[in-house]
This record gives structure tokens, sequence and C-alpha cells, in this order.
């Protein structure tokens, strides 16, 4: 879907392709339906992957949660296969 260069920081991808709905939002206990990846580039592997699974487990609310972490980028692809680029108001 996308390039992503990166020279310094990580990628982290968050999504069921692999291993099924294993992921619920804890609101509802449910998999988001809305959601198919979400990918955040960050400083850390740690930071990227906690962000990435916190932003698809939001549903339709990922992309905007993700903007508001500070120092992330992201990429969500949504149910309907339409992507979303994220970038929060600091630069990663």
């Amino acid at each position: 879907m996308a390039v992503v260069p990166v020279h310094t920081g990580a990628v982290a991808t968050s999504g069921t392709a692999h291993r099924g709905a294993h992921l619920v939002d804890a609101r509802t206990g449910r998999p988001p339906l809305a959601v198919a990846s979400v990918t955040v580039v960050a400083a850390s592997l740690t930071d990227a992957d906690i962000d990435a699974t916190a932003a698809y487990v939001q549903g339709t609310d990922a992309a905007r949660w993700l903007q508001t972490r500070p120092g992330r980028a992201g990429l969500i692809v949504w149910a309907d296969g339409s992507t979303t680029e994220v970038r929060s108001r600091e630069k990663v």
C-alpha cells in the first residue's frame, strides 16, 4: 500500500489479517468493523506498536485518535479499502 522511508525510529502495523479478530474495543468487547489495519511510525518500536494497536481498536475514530499522539505518523486502511494518512502536529 505504501513505502515508508524510516531512517530513525520504527514502524508497526496492527490488524487482524494474520491472527483473525483477536483485537477488540474494550468499550464494546467486539472487534472494530470499520478498520482493516493501522500502521504507525514513531521514535521507538514500543511506541509504534502500542499506538498502532490502540488506534486500531478505536474503529471509526482511529484517525482522529492517532492525530492526537505527538510525534506520530500513520496510515489507516479502512475495511472498504480506502486509506487515510495521519500526521500529528509535532514532527516525527
